[in-house]
């Protein structure tokens, strides 16, 4: 992790929180490029950053801008409103919070107006701030995205709109998956062929038809594939068909690897440790799993319990590493079989916990084994 990821974890949390979202990524590459590069700019960048992490999450629940030119200050009431947070200043001590950081918004724009070198055609006094002036504007500005990607935890976006990634929501996928029936055929269309899926449900018995030509399938689903079979169609001749094709859904899960030696599951009544903040996330995420755990004792506690078994698994590039993902879904495949849960429903719900954690876990300091 380099310096400026270190110094505001929630820049980096809230880039890779929507890894769909490219103007995202790019107002987070032009922030830390401008601390790297000695602060010129850099409150452009960091307002414009925090004004577009506020957009995504409109756009997460389909909702519109406030006005056609909003300032800060109302893009972040916007926001903090859809994820209920009122701002009702003088309410109580979250409406006095916010206020505090509606403020600090509105000084964003007035600091930049008046010193940013690129604002308005002006001329700032200052080329580049000092170390100490830009570490303190960063803060401010990380601790109003921890409070916005905090609040917009656990909640549930319009899946209409949604830039989250799949495995963001397994548990949804997997209750379709098992409702919807898919019939597939093979249509010759000019010189080629076309993939056709017919989807259906018992409330949509007319169903819905999805027609896909071989390189939008292997594009969007496998794009090592795509290159493979690019490569050979320079060379080869088209194959010919003997039979249509059957076109059979599985869902993805991690490749199966030899179980790695874990020790026996822990039950315990409360966690305090690096994965702490993912909490009361952790908590609506399991509600909507519908696991049902049986009380193993008065004071066990099965998100605590979650937590515990998965700390030990982290550890550096941890998500991309498949002995640590398996360590981890065996570890809390086995704290869920404690809490009653029977072994074919654990083992779902616990691929569909790593795949959570993956994408829970960005900006949080890695632990573990390295």
């Amino acid at each position: 992790m380099n310096e400026f990821d270190t110094l505001v974890p929630n820049f980096p949390r809230a880039k890779d929180r929507w890894p769909l979202a490219p103007t995202l990524s790019n107002h987070y590459k032009a922030v830390a490029a401008s601390y790297e590069g000695g602060g010129h700019g850099l409150i452009t960048t960091v307002k414009s950053f925090i004004e577009c992490v506020c957009l995504t999450i409109l756009g997460e629940f389909g909702k519109p801008m406030p006005s056609s030119e909003p300032s800060t200050t109302e893009l972040l009431v916007a926001a903090l409103d859809v994820l209920g947070l009122q701002n009702s200043p003088g309410a109580n001590k979250l409406g006095k919070l916010l206020s505090a950081h509606n403020k600090l918004a509105d000084a964003l724009s007035e600091i930049r107006n008046e010193s940013c070198p690129v604002a308005h055609g002006k001329d700032g006094f200052l080329d580049t701030l000092t170390n100490n002036e830009r570490r303190a504007f960063l803060l401010t500005a990380d601790t109003i995205l921890a409070i916005l990607l905090s609040a917009h935890d656990g909640t549930e976006p319009d899946l209409q709109h949604t830039r989250e990634p799949y495995d963001r929501f397994l548990h949804l996928h997997e209750r379709l998956d098992r409702a919807v029936t898919v019939e597939s055929a093979v249509e010759d269309y000019e010189d080629r062929q076309i993939l056709v899926l017919t989807l259906r449900i018992g409330s949509l018995r007319e169903g819905v038809s999805l027609r896909v030509e071989p390189s939008r399938l292997l594009y969007a689903m496998d794009r090592t594939a795509y290159v493979d079979f690019l490569d050979s169609s320079a060379t080869e001749a088209p194959a010919e068909v003997v039979a249509a094709p059957v076109f059979e859904y599985t869902s993805t899960e991690l490749r199966r690897a030899p179980e790695p030696d874990i020790p026996n599951a822990e039950v315990v009544p409360s966690y305090e440790g690096v994965l702490s903040p993912l909490k009361r996330a952790l908590g609506e995420y399991l509600k909507s799993l519908d696991l049902s755990p049986t009380e193993v004792s008065p004071t066990a506690n099965l998100r605590d319990s979650v937590l515990t078994a998965a700390e030990p698994h982290l550890g550096l590039d941890w998500a991309s590493r498949e002995t640590l993902l398996a360590g981890m879904k065996v570890a809390l495949r086995r704290t869920l079989i404690q809490f009653g849960i029977d072994h074919k429903r654990a083992d779902q719900s616990a691929a569909h916990l790593v795949s959570w954690l993956k994408i829970q876990t960005i900006g949080l300091t890695a632990t573990g084994p390295n």
